[in-house]
């Protein structure tokens, strides 16, 4: 084993309590997952050492792109497998079968899909790209985020 693979873990970064931000209303929710995601793929980033092209580093930039962006900033963001999703409930079941996701691509690129659908929708070449693609594939009727009765305030 070389000595550069036996350094110490990263401190994995203090995260919001999504829970308590719920019970303060589903704005703050969003709010907090947004920091949380952000906070922990970049961690994650930087634990595994990926390099810039990967889809890990594709994804820290989408997340901050997608934050920015009025429209999605204000939709429950949640990720599988590299892939940025959004939701109108800020808890499972998610209410997304009608939004679009984006999938970072090993070397910069991202696919936007839809869930459940096979084909991708369009490709971008950078994360601000996909984030336009990811507005414009929104659907016009789509309302607030909101938290299941169970989860606090709505």
């Amino acid at each position: 084993m070389r000595s550069d693979d036996q350094r110490a873990p990263l401190p994995q970064p203090v995260l919001p309590d999504l829970a308590a931000a719920r019970a303060i209303g589903p704005e703050a929710a969003v709010e907090a997952r947004w920091e949380a995601s952000v906070l922990n793929w970049e961690w994650r980033l930087r634990e595994n050492r990926h390099g810039p092209g990967s889809e890990n580093a594709g994804l820290v930039r989408l997340l901050k792109a997608a934050r920015a962006e009025p429209r999605l900033g204000r939709l429950f963001p949640w990720t599988s497998h590299y892939d940025l999703h959004f939701s109108l409930s800020t808890s499972h079941p998610w209410v997304d079968e009608s939004l679009p996701h984006a999938r970072p691509q090993h070397g910069g690129r991202y696919l936007i899909g839809r869930w459940q659908e096979p084909e991708a929708l369009d490709t971008a070449a950078t994360p601000e790209e996909a984030v336009a693609l990811l507005v414009a594939h929104l659907p016009p009727d789509l309302g607030p985020a909101f938290n299941h009765p169970a989860d606090g305030p709505r």
